[in-house]
């Protein structure tokens, strides 16, 4: 019976969907995550023979049934997490549009809204996993004070000089398209068709880095366990037309007796 495939394809599509809200909710204390939505689409209908098939007359509406739902794609929100205060020298937040540019050994660039940033053995400026910042910064060992401006300038002070010196800035890029970045986990996304090539940000274009905080992850958690709530609900309501369908089926072969 067409009705067991359909619900399985509703009861398949909220399983999905509480999966999602599930890794929601454990990255909602993940410094720069950003949550992801589903986006669920209808299957394919068929046509039912009508009655009369008279081609001649016009009806109200086609005689369609469906063949249940699917997940179409996932969307993520980019929307901006609050800013918590660290007191730390290396942490840094994007306060508005932008993603920090990071590579590995191989050149391969990365991008992150992580801030959480550190120092290897030669002095570079590099990620909680180890990528490099691009451009390569490295911070002197004997700098009294490291500063971080606005637009994401780098400057040591010495303690024999009044005068910061500059070390490099940092690269802020954005995309056209930012849901179509690919989520790489740890924190990093990559460049896709679908995003577009990274788009250097400028200081004219409102770039605000603050020293010293971490963006916090921008899922709702109140309305994570609403959404689950919806979807437990769903999938509940979908496996009684399961049942129901199999009853019917039952009844069916009885009939025979």
């Amino acid at each position: 019976m067409k009705a067991l495939y359909t619900a399985a394809t509703g009861m398949a599509a909220q399983q999905q969907r509480i999966e999602n809200i599930a890794h929601n909710l454990a990255n909602v204390s993940t410094v720069g995550y950003k949550k992801s939505r589903e986006n669920f689409e209808d299957l394919l209908y068929e046509n039912l023979p009508v009655a009369t098939p008279d081609q001649n007359i016009t009806r109200a509406s086609a005689l369609q049934l469906g063949s249940g739902v699917r997940l179409a794609s996932m969307s993520r929100d980019f929307t901006n997490g609050d800013l918590t205060a660290t007191g730390n020298t290396f942490d840094m937040a994007i306060a508005g549009r932008g993603f920090f540019v990071v590579q590995d050994t191989a050149g391969n660039q990365f991008f992150t809204r992580n801030g959480q940033f550190g120092l290897n053995a030669e002095g570079e400026l590099i990620t909680q996993n180890g990528l490099r910042i691009d451009p390569n910064i490295e911070i002197p060992m004997d700098a009294s004070e490291i500063r971080v401006s606005e637009d994401g300038t780098l400057s040591a002070v010495f303690s024999d000089s009044s005068e910061p010196v500059t070390l490099g800035t940092l690269r802020i890029v954005d995309f056209v398209n930012r849901a179509g970045l690919r989520a790489l986990g740890g924190n990093l996304y990559t460049s896709t068709p679908e995003s577009g090539m990274p788009l250097e940000l400028n200081p004219e274009d409102g770039i605000n880095i603050k020293q010293g905080f971490v963006e916090a992850s921008n899922v709702d958690v109140a309305e994570e366990l609403i959404n689950m709530i919806s979807a437990q609900r769903a999938f509940e309501l979908t496996s009684k037309a399961v049942e129901a369908a199999d009853q019917a089926m039952q009844t069916a072969n009885n009939l025979k007796r």
